[in-house]
């Protein structure tokens, strides 16, 4: 059996332009992580924290709470500021990422290019964007373990009661219907949710999905702001991701592959995708 272990990435609400008063945090929103077999899920999550401890010991030290229970947020670790301070933490990273696919895991994404505007303008809600991209990220990861010739469980960081919980509803009916493509059965329960300190392959998967957050704000916004992001995150997922890994532009019916994700000229200027 596969183990996916996913948290969101980009912004759930709606958005306009970077330099926007309210709606100014991503135009993407989707799910990442990682995905591993079963039998080496106890190992990746030694390894974690094996690794989490050495980056962060005198934090771990300084907080009074058991290593095993402390977290450090994606959000705090792919920030520019961090990067400029501490970039020898990537490599750490990158040995997660190498001991990942030495074990038969890969990273995993799914996300779609959110409609610019307002909900009043767009017609599309929080609860909608997420029903979306959480249908989309499972699907293409049963197909992946139809592929595999494996079962399938999904496991999500918790998230707010709303609209995660909507979105987890709507999957369920999914699964069970009678006209879901074959490889859902592959599925073996609906997605569960997990509390993320607890777990280290959940929290590494926040991890990927805050470079992958800061590597698509860059080529798809006109922002410079992680104009560092495209290189790191060829260092961690080339070779190493599920090829059904995508973003969805709906607008004009195209996936974006992770290759595409790893060239240092932003998507925009290269004449790909409107604004």
């Amino acid at each position: 059996m596969l183990v996916a272990y996913l948290d969101e990435f980009g912004h759930v609400g709606p958005f306009v332009t970077p330099e926007h008063k309210k709606f100014h945090h991503h135009p993407l929103f989707g799910y990442a992580g990682i995905v591993l077999p079963e039998a080496q899920v106890r190992a990746f999550g030694a390894r974690f924290e094996q690794r989490k401890y050495r980056m962060f010991r005198r934090d771990i030290m300084a907080s009074g709470k058991h290593p095993r229970r402390w977290e450090k947020k994606g959000a705090e670790l792919y920030t520019t500021g961090a990067q400029q301070r501490y970039p020898a933490r990537n490599a750490q990273v990158l040995d997660l990422a190498r001991y990942l696919s030495d074990r038969g895991g890969r990273f995993y994404f799914y996300g779609e290019h959110k409609p610019i505007g307002t909900v009043k303008e767009t017609g599309r809600t929080p609860s909608e964007t997420t029903r979306r991209a959480l249908l989309g990220a499972v699907q293409n990861l049963c197909f992946y373990a139809d592929q595999q010739k494996q079962n399938l469980l999904v496991l999500l960081d918790r998230g707010g009661p709303m609209p995660r919980e909507e979105a987890i509803t709507a999957m369920a009916a999914f699964i069970y219907s009678a006209s879901s493509p074959e490889p859902m059965k592959r599925i073996i329960e609906v997605p569960m949710e997990l509390e993320s300190h607890r777990y280290g392959a959940m929290q590494f998967a926040d991890w990927a999905c805050a470079i992958l957050s800061r590597a698509s704000h860059y080529h798809f916004t006109d922002s410079d702001s992680f104009q560092w992001a495209p290189e790191l995150l060829e260092q961690l997922m080339a070779r190493r991701t599920v090829q059904h890994s995508q973003l969805w532009l709906p607008e004009q019916s195209e996936a974006v592959k992770p290759e595409m994700l790893f060239r240092r000229e932003r998507w925009l200027k290269q004449g790909n995708f409107g604004t």
